[in-house]
């Protein structure tokens, strides 16, 4: 049976504490002092179709050790940070390890144990200017973990979703810093996993947040016109300097054709 992640490149030196870091090839370690984002992407930098479906699963082709990376990263996280708009466009999925590799559910209990981590799964925070959600999302409905909100009132602990259309994400419209300060409020002793979208990435960057970003690159290309407005590059809704908020390689894997690196990106351009 091949082996679910061939080792490019890799700067960790910790060794693995558990199955599935085994297989990874190393200890999977977040701190809290960084954002963990994590991305799929086209060739061509496509993040987002826009599809009211899985949309990670359309841009990435839902390879199993995509999918699995993703879980691990759920799994090590003291709290899930996604955009109102990653919620529109996932209505039917639930931000938890299991829902990613339901087939890997004991060893992904097993990782967050060896992380120090609480048994219960990562609570979820979604980060929304006007403060509406989708009332039929399956994560407002049956939230399978915590239910957090930050409108630009501030933290809410009992959302009140209400029908409404598809609009423009307002996620930029709250600060980076009181995303990332309400974010750390809710995490205990685990860092923060932010899940998307390309516009509330986008304020992460601009507000100059440390990040990890993991970044998967699917073997496919996708093209924008002005046909498919709907469209989402990695990042939306900022233009950075250029080399502003540049990345180190920590780690680069494969999967087959699928590309999965990892970038430290600090908080201002440091010179080699």
């Amino acid at each position: 049976m091949p082996a679910l992640f061939e080792i490019l490149a890799e700067q960790e030196v910790a060794p693995p504490r558990c199955a599935l870091e085994q297989e990874y090839g190393a200890a999977l370690l977040l701190t809290r002092d960084r954002v963990a984002a994590n991305f799929v992407s086209t060739i061509d930098g496509v993040a987002s179709f826009g599809m009211n479906r899985d949309d990670s699963r359309a841009v990435g082709g839902g390879v199993v050790a995509d999918r699995v990376l993703m879980a691990m990263l759920r799994a090590l996280a003291g709290v899930i940070l996604i955009g109102a708009g990653t919620l529109r466009a996932a209505p039917n999925h639930q931000w938890t390890p299991a829902a990613l590799a339901p087939q890997r559910t004991d060893d992904l209990a097993a990782l967050r144990t060896a992380a120090g981590l609480p048994d219960a799964p990562a609570p979820l925070l979604v980060v929304s200017g006007s403060g509406d959600l989708p009332a039929q999302a399956e994560a407002v409905v049956r939230p399978a973990t915590p239910l957090h909100v930050l409108r630009s009132g501030g933290l809410s602990t009992v959302p009140a979703p209400r029908e409404q259309p598809a609009l423009p994400p307002a996620d930029t419209a709250i600060e980076a810093a009181q995303i990332v300060a309400s974010a750390r409020s809710l995490t205990g002793a685990g860092p923060i996993l932010c899940e998307g979208g390309p516009h509330l990435l986008g304020g992460l960057l601009a507000g100059a947040v440390p990040l990890d970003l993991f970044l998967t690159v699917a073997p496919q290309m996708a093209g924008r016109s002005d046909q498919s407005p709907q469209r989402r590059s990695l990042v939306e809704g900022v233009a950075l300097p250029p080399f502003s908020r540049s990345g180190r390689l920590r780690s680069l894997r494969r999967a087959g054709d699928h590309l999965m690196l990892r970038y430290a990106i600090d908080a201002h351009h440091q010179a080699s």
